[in-house]
């Protein structure tokens, strides 16, 4: 009977430790430009946008599909950070 106490007991603290990185994660943001800085994006560690700044010299319809390729690799860029920052605060946070 003491077992399953004791997973019990272990699952409570694999909550509190996963509640804890993910306020971790919340807090961390990365600031990621496209190679010429007409797109910018601040995304947090949970991979949530903060904020996007695009240039006003390009956003003219005819741009439309150019943006979509800008974004797309800009958030991609940010992901890898991103996955840096995790891994980092994972073992940290985790003791991995």
């Amino acid at each position: 009977m003491g077992n399953i106490f004791d997973n019990l007991k272990q699952i409570g603290q694999l909550r509190q430790q996963a509640a804890q990185f993910e306020r971790v994660l919340r807090s961390k943001t990365v600031e990621v430009s496209s190679p010429k800085g007409e797109l910018k994006l601040v995304i947090n560690g949970k991979m949530e946008i903060i904020s996007i700044d695009i240039s006003p010299d390009v956003l003219k319809p005819e741009n439309k599909g150019y943006i979509e390729k800008l974004f797309k690799n800009t958030f991609a860029s940010a992901q890898k950070e991103i996955e840096k920052i995790m891994s980092t605060e994972m073992k940290s946070t985790l003791g991995l």
